[in-house]
């Protein structure tokens, strides 16, 4: 088992995130931008060859924005509205060292590292609206894109605090660079006040899938 192997945990708490956003209509044109700020309290809790204890604590940031831009033409059967997005991801974490509980000798030091993920996004909103009776209306909303990723180098370097000079690379998991989303959702008002949403989202590539689905029940008086 190597100096820096063992079991590793991880706890994050963050920052409630601060978010501007904005939009602005012309007619059918849409464009909308929006940006956002993250402060992540991280801490490491590992436990390293022949039991040796190490934790470390460290503040990190993220900061993204996104700008989107589109056209909504109306049909017979809904709204169609082909857009273009850029955004921009930003995570940053200090040098930082292990604090070596046993004295083990195998506390490491991580160069601080700032890693961006810059995508693009080409694709086409859909929308539907419903009366389903007087009391309510149904709205279906979907999504069908395609986004590719310019992604810095996800590696990090560590050196061992009692071998100055002895250091490695830890080679981190890229997400891939091209795939394709969709999206599909309904919402559901009600003439009381009352509007149920659920949405389902995905990414699907040739090495990854990931999917993401939410409920929200609204009040309003």
């Amino acid at each position: 088992m190597g100096p820096g192997a063992g079991a590793r945990r991880r706890q994050e708490r963050c920052v409630p995130g601060r978010r501007v956003y904005g939009t602005t209509r012309s007619g059918p044109a849409y464009v909308a931008a929006s940006l956002a700020f993250t402060n992540h309290w991280m801490s490491t809790d590992r436990f390293a060859a022949f039991g040796d204890h190490l934790t470390a604590s460290f503040n990190a940031q993220s900061v993204g924005g996104r700008i989107e831009g589109g056209y909504r033409f109306a049909t017979p059967i809904g709204g169609v509205a082909p857009y273009a997005a850029l955004q921009a991801q930003n995570f940053r974490t200090p040098t930082y060292s292990e604090a070596d509980l046993t004295g083990g000798g195998f506390g490491l030091t991580y160069n601080g590292r700032t890693a961006t993920d810059t995508r693009s996004e080409l694709g086409a909103r859909f929308d539907h609206v419903a009366l389903v009776d007087p009391t309510a209306v149904l709205i279906l909303r979907g999504r069908l894109a395609w986004a590719h990723d310019w992604i810095t180098d996800p590696t990090l370097a560590a050196v061992f605090q009692a071998l100055p000079g002895a250091s490695f690379i830890v080679n981190g998991a890229a997400p891939v660079k091209d795939s394709a989303l969709a999206s599909a959702g309904a919402e559901l008002r009600l003439a009381n006040g009352v509007t149920l949403l659920g949405k389902f989202d995905g990414e699907f590539a040739g090495r990854s899938t990931t999917y993401a689905g939410t409920g929200t029940a609204r009040v309003t008086w």
